[in-house]
């Protein structure tokens, strides 16, 4: 006899848990385990398990009956295995051939009294004790908590995975509501993670109170939570820094007053490190084309899209096309790809200069639409993420971080540290273009890269790299030849300071080559009333291309 040994109100034995659609094969696999929930033991000499094909008109058909020597002690369980059982030990087999539901099983007593229990669309009233249970697919059905019986099978039983001979539910469980883990993501080891896990105690006797670890990975964090009535929440703050990169499970663990409240509770995986593909640039308040991001491959073997998702904070995960990105790839994603190409087609007729030539972009049906403000509840703007088929978060943005805002018409990019930052492009981001080295300068400083350099050699184009110092408003940058003609306007911005990246191909206003020599490049600051003053002058050539 399998002793379970917890007891409630005293009554007669009760059909406790019933597994008849196991996971795989059904044959030798089914179980019902009887509970005798009295202060003495039974003689079950006499009873008998009786089973009913919901489909058909009532018709009980016997399954197995008690011989002399089966007894059930107080507070103790009786298992009856299908013929062929290779679980637990078993108190008794028998062919037991229950089927998926509509179905019913009854335990008659040897008074000629029967607990039953009933489960699926059941057609017909008496094969249940009020509303039949769920019908369940590869778990059991389970009275909640053990040996409760209100005469209400809807009530009483619920799936769980098969405990044959065990206890159904501990009297001591906790229950995730809701775990946030700040950052979501990290790009390096040893930073630390802000994580907050809301519990709620899901057993049936109340917590003294418990100390409590949250592992991600090898590194660990331990608090103390507070005593937990039945049914009530709290939520706990732990600090972690991981110490290894990689995919690392989450666990809380708590250890309480008796062996039998201290457990484990897995919440998922956090990624740590650089992930083999990962956001490089995002476009969240565009001033034409519609809102993109781009993904780049730094691993060394192709990878496809389809494994990976995006969401934004508030909003579900969306899956990627199946597309495959080389090592070193960069792939653009698009909100609204024609009217991005048509963007892109109508800043180039307009002078801009990209760093290369980006591929055509791509849809992603159902795009996470980003905030441009923050709403009343948290401080950004909105996040995009990135993340596996099953949810985990692998990279992700934080848009308007700080201010709440995003930056109008201006892309955040990553930089070489794979740090975040604001787009530097006169056309406000590089779309489909890898972001570039960019050197580090002075506020008001200016510098151009290659210096002299030919239109027709290497990308092509020179660099014009120059920082807005704090006090500045806006900027404009032009070119005259040495006549004092203006031959080019590269534009500018009124973003306020910060770096900033401008590309001249050689061109002047009217898209024509202009010839070789040397050009002065003039830039202005604007201050925040609106006033223009020249800050810098520097001569670039162009020269002939080599022979």
């Amino acid at each position: 006899m399998v002793l379970c040994l917890w007891l409630f109100a005293a009554g007669a034995p009760v059909i406790n848990e019933v597994c008849y659609d196991p996971a795989g094969a059904d044959a030798g696999a089914e179980f019902v385990e009887i509970f005798n929930p009295d202060t003495c033991a039974v003689d079950l000499a006499g009873y008998r398990l009786e089973f009913a094909n919901g489909a058909d008109e009532p018709r009980w058909l016997g399954r197995w009956v008690a011989t002399a020597g089966d007894r059930i002690a107080a507070g103790a369980c009786f298992l009856v295995a299908d013929a062929g059982w290779s679980g637990p030990a078993a108190d008794a087999t028998a062919t037991l051939a229950l089927q998926n539901g509509p179905d019913a099983l009854r335990l008659v007593r040897a008074d000629g009294s029967v607990d039953l229990v009933g489960w699926g669309d059941l057609a017909w009233p008496e094969l249940s004790e009020g509303a039949p249970a769920a019908d369940v697919v590869g778990e059991a059905l389970a009275r909640r908590p053990d040996g409760r019986d209100t005469d209400q099978n809807a009530e009483d039983f619920r799936p769980a995975a098969p405990t044959p001979g065990a206890r159904n539910w501990p009297a001591f469980a906790l229950a995730c509501v809701a775990v946030r883990l700040e950052p979501p993501s990290l790009v390096a080891a040893g930073e630390p993670i802000a994580v907050t896990v809301t519990v709620r105690n899901d057993g049936f006797a109340d917590l003294a109170g418990a100390a409590v670890s949250l592992a991600i990975g090898a590194a660990d964090s331990s608090e103390t939570m507070p005593p937990l009535v039945v049914g009530a929440e709290t939520a706990i703050g732990f600090t972690v820094r991981p110490r290894e990169t990689g995919l690392l499970p989450v666990v809380l663990r708590w250890r309480g007053a008796a062996p039998a409240d201290t457990a484990s509770l897995a919440l998922g995986r956090y990624h740590v490190g650089p992930h083999a593909v990962r956001l490089s640039e995002v476009m969240a308040a565009p001033a034409g084309g519609g809102e993109w991001c781009e993904l780049v491959n730094a691993d060394a073997v192709p990878r496809n899209l389809a494994e990976l998702a995006l969401r934004d904070e508030d909003g579900t995960w969306r899956g990627l096309p199946d597309e495959t990105l080389v090592p070193g790839d960069c792939r653009l994603l698009a909100q609204d790809a024609a009217a991005l190409a048509a963007w892109l087609d109508d800043i180039a007729a307009a002078g801009a200069v990209l760093p290369c030539d980006p591929a055509p972009p791509i849809d992603v049906p159902g795009w996470p639409s980003l905030n441009n403000s923050a709403p009343g509840s948290r401080t950004f703007a909105d996040r995009l993420y990135l993340g596996l088929a099953d949810g985990t978060v692998v990279d992700h943005v934080t848009v308007g971080a700080g201010s709440g805002v995003a930056p109008d018409g201006r892309s955040l990019e990553r930089g070489g540290d794979l740090g975040w930052r604001a787009g530097a492009s006169t056309a406000g981001g590089t779309p489909g273009c890898l972001p570039g080295q960019r050197p580090e300068l002075a506020p008001g400083a200016l510098r151009f890269e290659p210096n002299p350099f030919s239109p027709r050699e290497g990308d092509g184009a020179i660099h014009a790299y120059l920082n807005v110092p704090d006090e500045i408003g806006g900027w404009e940058l032009c070119l005259f030849d040495l006549w004092g003609r203006q031959v080019r306007d590269l534009g500018g911005d009124d973003l306020g300071p910060g770096p900033r990246e401008a590309v001249w191909d050689g061109r002047d206003d009217a898209g024509e080559p202009l010839p070789a020599g040397g050009y002065v490049a003039v830039v202005r600051w604007r201050s925040p009333e609106g006033r223009l003053t020249t800050a810098s002058r520097r001569l670039v050539v162009i020269r002939e291309a080599s022979p």
